[in-house]
């Protein structure tokens, strides 16, 4: 039975059923940043504690945030929108640097350590947010807000590069 699965999902079918669906998935690819940047808004600024702290925010870093957050997902949004092959190299670079970013800034700290002037940003901001993750050794632990982020993050990046590369 397993045997019979894979013949009828072989290469040629799984590009023929991509290629059906290549209107969807190009809707997906500007709607899942638009889902990503409404996320990053709820969790910017509505209080969901111990989800998140914004109540640790000021207003410096909640400019911050907007200036330097909301514009490049604005841009990817309008770059997958107007699919033209220059516009999706653009907003396909800003969501890998995007992802570079939030990896640089979470994930390297959390698995091989920090500056300790990247501890007390993140004791003041995230010290109170739920976390799941085991703690290793001092490290900082990434937060359920940040893991939302970069989940939501390797999901456009998926579908970004089915659609540029496989369709």
């Amino acid at each position: 039975m397993l045997r019979y699965f894979w013949r009828i999902l072989d290469k040629d079918t799984i590009l023929f059923i991509l290629e059906a669906n290549k209107l969807y998935l190009h809707m997906l690819t500007y709607l899942f940043p638009l889902c990503f940047l409404l996320y990053q808004i709820i969790i910017d600024f509505v209080p969901l504690f111990p989800f998140n702290d914004v109540q640790s925010r000021d207003k410096r870093l909640r400019k911050f945030e907007v200036l330097g957050n909301y514009p490049p997902v604005l841009l990817i949004t309008f770059c997958f929108y107007f699919n033209h092959s220059i516009s999706l190299w653009i907003g396909y670079v800003l969501v890998l640097i995007t992802m570079l970013m939030h990896v640089f800034t979470w994930w390297i700290p959390y698995l091989f350590g920090f500056p300790n002037s990247v501890r007390s940003d993140y004791q003041k901001y995230f010290s109170r947010t739920y976390k799941f993750l085991p703690p290793i050794k001092n490290h900082i632990i990434p937060d359920a807000e940040h893991v939302g982020v970069g989940l939501l993050l390797l999901i456009i990046i998926i579908v970004q590069s089915i659609y540029m590369f496989w369709v």
